[in-house]
Protein backbone atom coordinates (compact mmCIF):
# COMPACT_ATOMS: atom_id res chain seq x y z
CA UNK A 1 0.00 0.00 0.00
CA UNK A 2 1.80 3.70 -1.04
CA UNK A 3 0.69 6.16 1.96
CA UNK A 4 1.99 9.55 0.53
CA UNK A 5 1.45 11.27 -3.22
CA UNK A 6 4.90 10.89 -3.63
CA UNK A 7 5.11 7.47 -3.94
CA UNK A 8 1.74 7.24 -6.11
CA UNK A 9 3.78 9.74 -8.52
CA UNK A 10 6.98 7.74 -8.48
CA UNK A 11 5.19 4.25 -8.78
CA UNK A 12 3.15 5.58 -11.52
CA UNK A 13 6.05 7.07 -13.00
CA UNK A 14 8.08 3.56 -13.07
CA UNK A 15 4.83 2.22 -14.82
CA UNK A 16 5.41 4.73 -18.11
CA UNK A 17 9.15 3.58 -17.85
CA UNK A 18 8.58 0.61 -18.02
CA UNK A 19 6.67 1.50 -21.14
CA UNK A 20 9.34 2.88 -22.55
CA UNK A 21 11.81 -0.14 -21.86
CA UNK A 22 9.48 -2.67 -23.67
CA UNK A 23 9.09 -0.33 -26.51
CA UNK A 24 13.37 -0.67 -26.58
CA UNK A 25 13.30 -4.22 -25.86
CA UNK A 26 10.78 -4.40 -28.90
CA UNK A 27 13.14 -2.64 -31.68
CA UNK A 28 15.97 -4.32 -30.05
CA UNK A 29 16.17 -6.78 -33.17
CA UNK A 30 15.95 -4.10 -35.77
CA UNK A 31 19.24 -3.68 -37.69
CA UNK A 32 18.53 -0.10 -37.66
CA UNK A 33 18.63 1.83 -35.30
CA UNK A 34 16.07 4.74 -35.11
CA UNK A 35 17.30 8.37 -35.80
CA UNK A 36 15.08 9.66 -32.89
CA UNK A 37 17.34 7.86 -30.36
CA UNK A 38 19.99 10.63 -29.85
CA UNK A 39 16.89 13.39 -29.98
CA UNK A 40 16.97 15.58 -27.01
CA UNK A 41 13.04 16.20 -28.22
CA UNK A 42 11.91 12.26 -28.31
CA UNK A 43 14.09 11.98 -24.41
CA UNK A 44 12.14 14.86 -23.34
CA UNK A 45 8.35 13.70 -24.64
CA UNK A 46 9.29 10.56 -23.25
CA UNK A 47 10.21 11.56 -19.70
CA UNK A 48 7.23 13.99 -20.14
CA UNK A 49 4.86 10.84 -20.58
CA UNK A 50 6.22 9.28 -17.70
CA UNK A 51 5.24 12.23 -15.71
CA UNK A 52 1.78 12.58 -16.81
CA UNK A 53 1.12 8.78 -16.17
CA UNK A 54 2.39 9.11 -12.47
CA UNK A 55 1.05 12.45 -12.39
CA UNK A 56 -2.49 10.78 -13.68
CA UNK A 57 -2.08 8.43 -10.85
CA UNK A 58 -1.98 11.06 -8.04
CA UNK A 59 -5.16 12.86 -9.50
CA UNK A 60 -6.84 9.29 -9.60
CA UNK A 61 -6.08 8.22 -5.66
CA UNK A 62 -4.56 11.06 -4.03
CA UNK A 63 -1.77 9.95 -1.16
CA UNK A 64 -3.03 6.26 -0.90
CA UNK A 65 -3.02 3.50 -3.66
CA UNK A 66 -2.48 0.10 -4.11
CA UNK A 67 1.38 -0.17 -5.63
CA UNK A 68 0.24 -2.91 -8.65
CA UNK A 69 -2.77 -0.50 -9.33
CA UNK A 70 -0.96 3.25 -9.62
CA UNK A 71 1.52 1.13 -11.80
CA UNK A 72 -0.92 -0.07 -14.10
CA UNK A 73 -2.24 3.49 -14.15
CA UNK A 74 1.69 4.80 -14.98
CA UNK A 75 1.50 2.35 -17.72
CA UNK A 76 -1.38 2.97 -19.61
CA UNK A 77 -1.91 6.30 -19.45
CA UNK A 78 1.21 6.59 -22.20
CA UNK A 79 -1.11 3.87 -24.42
CA UNK A 80 -4.26 6.03 -23.60
CA UNK A 81 -2.81 9.04 -25.27
CA UNK A 82 -1.26 7.33 -28.05
CA UNK A 83 -4.25 5.76 -28.90
CA UNK A 84 -6.08 8.96 -28.69
CA UNK A 85 -3.40 11.11 -30.54
CA UNK A 86 -3.19 8.22 -33.29
CA UNK A 87 -6.86 8.28 -33.64
CA UNK A 88 -7.20 11.99 -34.47
CA UNK A 89 -7.89 12.30 -37.71
CA UNK A 90 -5.08 13.68 -40.45
CA UNK A 91 -5.82 16.98 -42.43
CA UNK A 92 -5.89 17.13 -45.63
CA UNK A 93 -3.14 18.63 -47.59
CA UNK A 94 -0.55 19.07 -44.89
CA UNK A 95 2.08 20.72 -44.47
CA UNK A 96 5.86 19.23 -44.61
CA UNK A 97 6.61 15.64 -44.24
CA UNK A 98 8.96 16.13 -40.98
CA UNK A 99 8.59 14.52 -37.50
CA UNK A 100 5.70 16.29 -35.26
CA UNK A 101 4.60 15.12 -32.22
CA UNK A 102 2.17 13.30 -33.06
CA UNK A 103 4.36 10.99 -35.19
CA UNK A 104 6.07 10.08 -32.17
CA UNK A 105 3.18 8.47 -31.16
CA UNK A 106 3.02 6.26 -34.20
CA UNK A 107 5.24 3.39 -33.02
Amino acid sequence: MLTSGWQVFLVGLAGGAVLELLHWYNIRRDPQIPVYISSPFYWSITALMAMVGGGLAVLYFGTQADAIVTFHVGLSTPLILQKLTTTVADVPGGKGTSASVVSFFTW
